[in-house]
């Protein structure tokens, strides 16, 4: 699955979503994708709620950068909780 099919899949609603919001579509298209592409979705709806606006796959680099981000914050506090 790409970050553009994923997001289309997360997407799907006939009421629409809100930036960062997770509806019943969204949930299960985290569920379904590999480990790595749920991960993505879960940087993509955090990078919606600071951008005010849906991710697009064309927001893929970005959304990597904010993965990343959310990578090292969750290492760093499980370095502190171990030391």
């Amino acid at each position: 699955m790409t970050f553009g099919e994923l997001l289309d899949a997360a997407n799907e609603s006939k009421t629409g979503r809100g930036p960062g919001q997770w509806t019943p579509a969204a949930c299960t298209a985290w569920r379904e994708a590999e480990p790595e592409m749920a991960r993505m979705l879960e940087a993509a709806y955090a990078w919606e709620l600071g951008s005010h606006r849906i991710a697009r796959a064309e927001d893929e680099t970005v959304v990597r950068a904010v993965r990343a981000a959310m990578d090292e914050a969750t290492a760093a506090a499980r370095g502190k909780a171990a030391g």
